[in-house]
């Protein structure tokens, strides 16, 4: 009987985590703070924002890049494009940062934000919709920009 209620206990506990780790639809967001700005920081962090997590060994997230690039150029208006790695900003500077480039670029060494959105794989993304709340979560490459004018148009 001891044994089932521990089992019991470990398993509701690791399913208490595994909620911990993703940020869903309808969650407040975490608020982007405490990252250091490899580009220009976005004038104002509030209206919509699609934060992509990245990191340059991923083969998808580098094949992300000019995606993330349209979307941010097509929507710009409407929605700002946070690219956010992990690694140093040195390492990345060059693969990130381009003369025709419309999406911010941050780096979180620390991991603080990835942990509070749950990003533990990438290529991972979440959107934040004007109040705040997370809209969108996944895998940005079956994001359409359908999808992306409807949470605008919210």
């Amino acid at each position: 009987m001891k044994r089932t209620l521990c089992i019991l206990f470990a398993l509701l506990g690791a399913a208490a985590s595994l909620r911990a780790q993703r940020a869903e639809v309808g969650d407040k967001a975490p608020r982007i703070s405490g990252v250091e700005w490899i580009s220009d920081a976005p004038e104002e962090i509030g209206g919509i924002t699609m934060v992509l997590f990245f990191h340059s060994s991923n083969k998808e997230c580098r094949e992300l890049i000019e995606v993330c690039n349209a979307l941010a150029y097509n929507f710009r208006d409407n929605m700002n494009v946070i690219v956010l790695t992990r690694e140093p900003a040195e390492q990345v500077a060059s693969l990130l940062m381009h003369d025709y480039q419309f999406f911010y670029v941050a780096t979180d060494e620390e991991g603080d934000l990835f942990e509070d959105f749950g990003a533990r794989h990438v290529p991972y993304a979440v959107i934040i919709n004007r109040k705040g709340r997370i809209e969108w979560t996944g895998n940005p490459c079956y994001i359409d920009q359908n999808t992306i004018q409807n949470i605008i148009n919210l």
